[in-house]
């Protein structure tokens, strides 16, 4: 964000609370790596097929689920990707936490 409140960059790594300004810290870039292996798993990231200000108020809504790695990825990867995306940062997993996970030891 900017002096005057505003928040720029491309939304499309953004984490809700990053959008809705609504208090930020390292769950948010747990978000924004949930996004960033989307994106190397599938070439896009998540929502890509909106326009910047669509993803924004999609990812800012409340509401708004968003999408899971394709079925063609191990459960331990889209299990991954949709732990990072979890909407809530307090429930989101930490990145210690993350470590543990099965995607990241290589386990399936």
């Amino acid at each position: 964000a900017n002096s005057t409140g505003s928040v720029h960059g491309t939304p499309y790594w953004m984490a809700p609370e990053v959008i809705n300004e609504s208090g930020y810290g390292r769950k948010s870039d747990i978000w924004s790596v949930g996004c960033t292996v989307f994106e190397m798993a599938t070439g896009k990231p998540p929502l890509a097929a909106m326009d910047r200000v669509a993803a924004m108020f999609y990812i800012g809504a409340h509401r708004g689920l968003m999408p899971s790695l394709p079925d063609r990825f191990s459960s331990a990867a889209v299990e991954f990707v949709h732990a990072c995306l979890t909407r809530n940062q307090h429930e989101r997993p930490s990145a210690l936490q993350l470590l543990d996970h099965p995607f990241v030891k290589g386990r399936q």
